[in-house]
């Protein structure tokens, strides 16, 4: 059941149930309690609008500190240098991430990303989103 809750993101208008939403660029819900789960579609560059309305999402959720993340990018999403920038400097905090990733391009970007990046809570790669469930599990 939908709830009368309306974002809007590029201007298209997003309907969010309790805990899951969806845009043109991405979609995203709660995995159980702690784990929210981001799958942007492929071929999606993503820039600063999408990361301010991923932090509005975020906030909506009222998820904490010790929420972990798992960021599934289809083939061809990429992101643009000043939102790479931003998730830096103004993004919110979790208890560990996982992304899933399967390309090899992707990979070695998220290598780069990895270890110039100023937050320090656990990150990891993986091909598979069961994967990174799995990962997560053990924080």
């Amino acid at each position: 059941m939908r709830n009368n809750n309306i974002f809007n993101f590029k201007g298209s208008e997003m309907v969010a149930e309790k805990s899951k939403f969806e845009t043109t660029q991405f979609e995203g819900y709660l995995i159980k309690e702690d784990i929210l789960y981001l799958h942007y579609y492929k071929g999606e560059e993503i820039d600063v609008d999408a990361i301010r309305f991923g932090f509005e999402i975020h906030d909506k959720l009222e998820v904490d500190e010790n929420i972990k993340r798992i960021i599934h990018c289809e083939d061809f999403v990429s992101i643009t240098p000043e939102a790479r920038e931003l998730v830096q400097t103004d993004g919110r905090p979790a208890k560990a991430e996982a992304y899933v990733i399967r390309s090899l391009s992707q990979k070695i970007l998220f290598t780069i990303y990895q270890k110039f990046r100023k937050r320090k809570h656990p990150l990891k790669a993986f091909r598979t989103l069961e994967e990174a469930l799995e990962w997560l599990n053990d924080y």
